[in-house]
């Protein structure tokens, strides 16, 4: 029974060397095998061809997607960087802006040599339509005063009206509850001029129709009352008009003062101004 198997190898040994050393003869003698051969090369090289443009699609898309990272991070880092120069630059402005306003005021003549000021800083508007108020970072620890007038760079501000240790309160010369003595300064007139309740406008009260005073006209403080030195700009006369009964006028002027768009302001501390200088 062994001896069945055992040829059967033999058997199939002999075939297997037949058919090499058929294709060797083939091979060496004819070209047959040529084409078969060809084409296993080229499906092969088909085969490799795919696999390696597989490998460089995964390499450019690994590479693609690296340098788009670092571009979206580059980006992110930039836009960052932009807001804080943004920053900086509304900060240097503002500074600026400071800075002139400052100059503008430190560059204010005050006219009598027996006053002192103090400059002050904008800390809070009051919003209220009937009363224009604001407060200022200046009060009796640096020598502010209950009734001190207050300038900015272009003119008279208001009056202090209200002080405490490190602030101090102050009426915008259109507050309707306070009146400055003021002069025409072309005609010399005396009169006294009062706020509204509108930061953009004052007016004159108990003005004659025969008051020598005409649109244009510059008013200045008259130095009376003891209150507001002399010489300081208050506003400018805009319109005038007689009233319905035909016996005065009323008077338009807009202030001097920058009401709404200072920040630095001056408070006079020192001796009170009383007269006006003599003609």
């Amino acid at each position: 029974m062994s001896a069945a198997p055992q040829t059967s190898n033999i058997h199939t040994l002999l075939v297997l060397c037949f058919i090499c050393i058929l294709s060797i003869c083939l091979e060496y003698f004819t070209n047959v095998v040529n084409h078969p051969r060809q084409f296993v090369t080229w499906v092969t090289l088909g085969v490799q061809r795919v696999a390696n443009g597989y490998e460089d699609i995964l390499r450019f898309s690994k590479s693609y997607l690296g340098d788009r990272n670092e571009l979206l991070e580059r980006i992110e880092a930039l836009e960052v960087e932009n807001e804080q120069i943004s920053s900086l630059n509304s900060q240097l402005r503002a500074l600026e802006i400071s800075n002139v306003e400052l100059r503008e005021v430190l560059g204010f003549r005050i006219r009598e040599p027996t006053l002192s000021y103090v400059i002050a800083e904008l800390a809070a508007p009051l919003v209220s339509p009937a009363r224009d108020e604001v407060t200022l970072n200046r009060g009796l620890a640096h020598g502010v005063k209950e009734g001190s007038a207050v300038l900015d760079a272009s003119g008279v501000f208001g009056q202090v009206v209200e002080v405490l240790p490190y602030t101090s309160r102050v009426l915008m010369v259109t507050d309707k509850r306070i009146a400055v003595p003021v002069r025409v300064e072309r005609s010399g007139l005396h009169a006294v001029l009062s706020g509204v309740g509108d930061s953009r406008h004052l007016t004159l009260e108990h003005v004659e129709l025969t008051a020598d005073i005409e649109e244009g006209d510059l008013l200045i403080t008259s130095g009376l009352g003891g209150t507001f030195p002399y010489g300081y700009p208050v506003g400018e006369v805009t319109t005038r008009e007689d009233d319905e009964a035909g016996v005065a006028v009323r008077v338009t002027i807009d202030p001097r003062a920058e009401l709404n768009r200072r920040r630095y302001i001056l408070i006079l501390t020192g001796a009170s101004y009383s007269e006006t200088p003599a003609e």
